[in-house]
């Protein structure tokens, strides 16, 4: 009994190590440190807007770390994962000063985060949810896929206004559309939303988007304006996000 009970306790302990090593050896300082960047850059609002898509979350991480893979491969509330890549910057010169406390093993070192709808899942601001896993060979940064919702231009309200100032008196609607959205920044990407115009004798309303995001100009006795509706009456069965909201916006809400 003895003999069996020692030779049981030896394979616990053999199992209880073989455990311990599947979690991965501890972090070094340098991969703590990278880690850092990943957690401080999911902190962001880009990674903390909602998102049900994982592509959203690959179309918004273009200027943190290097995204160098993902998935769709979902369970539960998770949506996804996103794996970054970092590479440590060297530490500044220092001309003999200060020595260095260590020497830096700069990376690259790459981190696989889980995903839900409304950011990285675990405690906010912590590195939960984030595990340190082997980067891919080669080291290349993801295309993100191109998405089939128009989004709004980030000049349409500019162009808006510098075609309605500059207008005859008797506006063509299909001339005035295609004059805003001549002057409309691409989106990378991304495609744009549509300029609606309406015309109404010299007044002429433009609308961009739709309820969650959208642009109303007019022009209307000779002035241009901006138009700023409640987002409940740019809902579907409201007013909306149309030109005619921009040249006859709705009384507000009481």
């Amino acid at each position: 009994m003895r003999t069996t009970t020692g030779r049981v306790a030896v394979v616990l302990a053999l199992v209880a190590a073989t455990g311990l090593a599947a979690c991965g050896a501890p972090l070094s300082q340098d991969e703590k440190d990278a880690r850092g960047v990943v957690v401080d850059f999911m902190r962001t609002t880009r990674m903390t807007s909602y998102h049900p898509d994982i592509e959203d979350f690959v179309r918004a991480a273009p200027g943190g770390p290097t995204l160098v893979a993902w998935s769709d491969e979902a369970s539960g509330s998770r949506i996804g994962t996103l794996t970054f890549a970092v590479t440590l910057p060297e530490p500044p010169e220092t001309y003999g000063v200060f020595a260095p406390e260590r020497e830096l093993d700069p990376g690259p070192y790459c981190f696989a985060v889980e995903m839900d709808a409304h950011g990285k899942v675990g405690e906010f601001g912590t590195p939960e949810g984030i595990r340190s896993v082997d980067c891919p060979e080669p080291l290349v940064a993801v295309t993100p896929p191109t998405s089939d919702e128009p989004v709004v231009a980030d000049n349409a309200r500019e162009a808006a206004w510098q075609v309605l100032a500059d207008l005859p008196s008797t506006p063509d609607a299909d001339e005035v559309a295609a004059r805003i959205t001549d002057l409309l920044t691409p989106e990378e990407r991304r495609v744009l939303a549509e300029v609606r115009v309406g015309v109404d004798g010299a007044d002429v309303g433009v609308a961009v988007g739709g309820p969650d995001d959208c642009v109303l100009v007019a022009r209307r006795d000779g002035t241009v304006t901006d138009v700023h509706v409640t987002s409940v009456q740019l809902q579907p069965g409201e007013a909306g996000c149309t030109a005619g909201t921009a040249l006859a916006p709705p009384d507000p809400p009481h």
